[in-house]
């Protein structure tokens, strides 16, 4: 039975995306349940495109001109850290004459045109399944990547550490001594011993926590004004931008312009019409 499922899955795989059966019937038999068959097309499709087939992207001139020169430095300097070492490198690379640069860039250049060359005839034999879910792998990858450098932008910038929850407070507290060896066993006993605890000892982290908020609230104020003043607008929080708006003047509006011409100019026939009748009697 669990042989004629796997066909069948196999078979339903082959028929979307043309493979072939010992790649699609990623299928492990279990002695419990009531078919002992796990199967997951998802894993299978993964794996027909996966990165590590993928053609490797290549140095730019700069990594290279890093990878050759980063050894260099660690003899001269041993007790250098590495961030060290890369802000050494980084102000070498800077001032480096063009006409060494270019050594490095016409290696990279090639590099990259043979790598461009690669991807396309990588994609060209992917069926338009694999193809997508490559494509889907990698708006994933750089959504996460673009995420971490705002992370990383922020933490530079000083942007304030967010609020904490009463829980939070109360595991930071208790972490050292509750039980368990790892993490995980530690975190589960605290979320336990959080349950038990009487609703008049919560009320001390609960209060903590709404300082905490106040602290977060005062800090941020302050923060977005000095990135309203280095020109970062957009780091600012949308419910927080209406603070910074510029009040609009105060005038009259067109259409109330309008309407006083007219009346004016209104008033005025008026009192000519009446001028001119009291001349003529």
């Amino acid at each position: 039975m669990v042989s004629l499922l796997c066909r069948g899955v196999g078979g339903l795989l082959r028929s979307l995306a043309g493979i072939n059966s010992s790649q699609a019937a990623r299928c492990t038999s279990v002695s419990s349940g009531i078919l002992g068959l796990q199967c997951s097309p998802f894993r299978w499709f993964s794996k027909g495109a996966t990165s590590s087939e993928y053609p490797k992207r290549p140095l730019t001139a700069y990594l290279r001109y890093s990878i050759e020169q980063r050894p260099k430095l660690h003899k001269q300097y041993p007790e250098a850290k590495m961030m060290d070492l890369t802000k050494i490198i980084a102000l070498e690379w800077k001032g480096l004459p063009s006409a060494e640069k270019e050594r490095y860039e016409v290696v990279a250049n090639a590099e990259q045109k043979k790598y461009r060359e690669e991807v396309k005839q990588y994609r060209e034999k992917l069926s338009p399944m694999q193809l997508e879910l490559h494509r889907e792998q990698r708006r994933q990858r750089l959504a996460k990547r673009k995420s971490v450098r705002k992370k990383r932008e922020l933490t530079v910038l000083g942007r304030p550490k967010r609020p904490r929850s009463p829980f939070n407070i109360f595991m930071s507290e208790h972490f050292q001594d509750a039980k368990g060896a790892s993490s995980q066993s530690k975190m589960k006993s605290l979320r336990d011993d959080w349950e038990r605890l009487h609703t008049s000892q919560k009320q001390t982290y609960n209060q903590l926590a709404e300082d905490d908020k106040i602290r977060y609230e005062n800090e941020m104020k302050s923060w977005e004004e000095q990135m309203m003043e280095i020109g970062r607008g957009d780091l600012i929080r949308l419910k927080q931008r209406k603070r910074f708006k510029k009040p609009r003047a105060m005038g009259v509006s067109s259409a109330a312009k309008k309407r006083l011409t007219g009346s004016s100019g209104h008033g005025e026939g008026l009192r000519e019409g009446s001028a001119h009748r009291q001349h003529e009697e």
